[in-house]
């Protein structure tokens, strides 16, 4: 089988045009890109809110987990943490 070749031609003025707009484009992807905060946490705890939301659970389902010893937590006041750890430890025990 053949392979077939398809020409297009484009006038140089909408070139020009296609090009600058693919510049400004990644132009202001790489601002958005730069502009976005890099959190980046220090604290070997995170919430049990950031917890659930990080393996995709439930209240539910972290009570039960907690209350199997399967996710450690540490309580201080009325705030529930979890150790960082936690979270890979989840996913390599299913």
């Amino acid at each position: 089988m053949e392979a077939m070749v398809s020409v297009i031609v484009v006038p140089e003025a909408e070139w020009k045009a296609l090009l600058a707009g693919q510049a400004e484009l990644i132009r202001l992807v790489k601002e958005w890109q730069n502009s976005i905060p890099m959190t980046v946490s220090t604290s070997p705890y995170i919430t049990a809110m950031k917890f659930m939301q990080a393996v995709r659970i439930g209240r539910t389902k972290f009570d039960q987990l907690v209350a199997a010893n399967k996710v450690k937590t540490i309580k201080k006041d009325r705030k529930i943490y979890v150790p960082a750890g936690e979270v890979e430890r989840y996913f390599r025990s299913l």
